[in-house]
């Protein structure tokens, strides 16, 4: 099975007053990969259609830190998938430097969609999408 990654420069604005990449950096890196992936994939990450808002909300995440990341670190954050189910795509991600590991966990996401500011509803995965991540990660 394939992965997909990508690399983030750690920026002053991502550290803490010990120059220190914040915890929460890595969430973002995570959902930027992910939506690099969709992007390179040619899929829509978000789509709207009229008053139709579709797409996939985070339902469950998780990571273990591994080692800390500084200011000037190029970090590589690499996706694979757990599952991808008819309404659930789950994410296995890791973060080095270099060789050096820096983050593990899971991201959980569902296809939802909305009518105007209505609330999401859990929808199935759209056919193409789920055969193009298949096809990419050869599952």
């Amino acid at each position: 099975m394939g992965t997909f990654s990508a690399d983030y420069r750690a920026q002053f604005s991502d550290t803490d007053a010990a120059g220190i990449v914040h915890f929460s950096t890595i969430f973002f890196w995570v959902e930027a990969t992910e939506e690099a992936l969709f992007r390179a994939l040619e899929i829509p990450f978000l789509k709207t259609e009229g008053a139709k808002l579709t797409g996939y909300p985070r339902v469950r995440v998780e990571c273990d830190y591994l080692s800390p990341i500084h200011r000037e670190e190029v970090v590589t954050v690499q996706l694979k998938p757990l599952e991808i189910s008819d309404k659930k795509l789950v994410w296995g991600f890791t973060a080095v430097v270099q060789n050096r590991p820096v983050a593990q966990g899971t991201l959980t996401t569902v296809y939802a969609w909305r009518e105007g500011q209505g609330p999401m509803s859990a929808a199935l995965i759209p056919l193409d999408v789920k055969n193009a991540l298949q096809r990419y990660f050869k599952i």
